[in-house]
């Protein structure tokens, strides 16, 4: 897979996102997920575009795991514990 494509589905998820698509965020998120699971970007737009509460929590977690600094991630996964 290509970096660029990965790039545009992370961008083009993003901007969905943004714009209340959050089906076609999700598409788009999960392709950069299957493709490079590393992707802690990724991760953290797909923790706001997935609905279920666990699936969030998972999202934030792999944040977590990939980038403990995060302050996002970090944020979140307090809140979704609250």
């Amino acid at each position: 897979m290509e970096n660029e494509q990965i790039a545009e589905w992370l961008y083009d998820g993003a901007v969905a996102l943004c714009e209340g698509d959050k089906a076609r965020a999700v598409e788009l998120l999960m392709r950069v997920v299957q493709a490079d699971e590393n992707n802690a970007e990724a991760w953290l737009w797909l923790s706001g575009a997935v609905d279920d509460i666990e699936d969030q929590m998972i999202a934030l977690e792999n944040v977590m795991a990939l980038d403990p600094g995060n302050e996002y991630a970090r944020q979140g996964l307090e809140w979704l514990s609250a």
